[in-house]
């Protein structure tokens, strides 16, 4: 726990692309691909790219839904294996899959769903909110279909240190989550991960699902703990079957 913190504030703000690709842990070949995309931001210095940490932190964390198939493919982890992360449905417990939350404000939302939560290891209900809270603040986690996919910033330390994590509920009636096209949401998912390269594997094979036709209306109409991990198993079978 201390050799990670030590890392984490060793890791200057400023970084060149090898920099960058440590932090990441992605290959160089990789963070050049995704400069070249467009999906990084960065400035050029005297002819080399730079890259402020905390500005590819937030930039991830607000855009990740907005990048092409390709660049997930490369966020999800390269070809070496390393940062494949395994499936999402088998971070799913039972009990975690089709949870029951009455309407209310965001935060009251929020609130009830990180407490209705088993997680697999203690943590303090009042941080996870307040972090979730703080992502949402960024820019929405809402997508299409009355989705939202909770998370915590990467920029911030890591809620579990042990497991990653990944819960669904369903709201009584949608409720306002400040998602860009004004829709309501009521169904969410909260995705946490034990380390800042897992929890940004993890969002990047999240909305890669997010993409598949039809995906999100049945996540919606899931109403049953198995009916919902047997959708995302399925799914990911699918999608990830030559790198699985």
């Amino acid at each position: 726990m201390l050799a990670a913190k030590l890392k984490r504030i060793a890791v200057p703000d400023l970084l060149n692309i090898k920099q960058l690709a440590e932090y990441l842990q992605l290959s160089q070949r990789t963070v050049y691909r995704l400069v070249e995309r467009g999906d990084l931001p960065a400035v050029k210095v005297g002819g080399q790219w730079r890259f402020r940490r905390a500005t590819v932190d937030e930039w991830l964390d607000v855009n990740m839904q907005r990048l092409d198939a390709a660049s997930l493919h490369a966020l999800e982890g390269d070809a070496s294996g390393e940062g494949a992360r395994g499936r999402l449905s088998d971070l799913i417990a039972p009990e975690n899959a089709a949870i029951r939350l009455s309407a209310g404000a965001r935060e009251e939302v929020v609130h009830a769903f990180v407490s209705a939560v088993r997680f697999p290891e203690p943590i303090s209900v009042d941080l996870v909110t307040e972090r979730v809270l703080e992502r949402e603040r960024l820019c929405s986690t809402a997508v299409a279909d009355g989705v939202a996919i909770l998370q915590t910033p990467r920029s911030r330390p890591r809620v579990l240190t042990e497991h990653d994590l990944v819960a669904i509920a369903h709201l009584a009636r949608p409720v306002d989550f400040a998602a860009l096209d004004g829709t309501r949401t009521d169904t969410l998912v909260l995705l946490l991960a034990r380390s800042e390269r897992d929890q940004l594997a993890l969002l990047a094979k999240l909305a890669r699902l997010t993409r598949e036709p039809g995906f999100l209306r049945t996540l919606h109409d899931a109403q049953e703990a198995a009916e919902t991990i047997a959708l995302i198993r399925d799914t990911e079978d699918r999608v990830f079957a030559p790198a699985l």
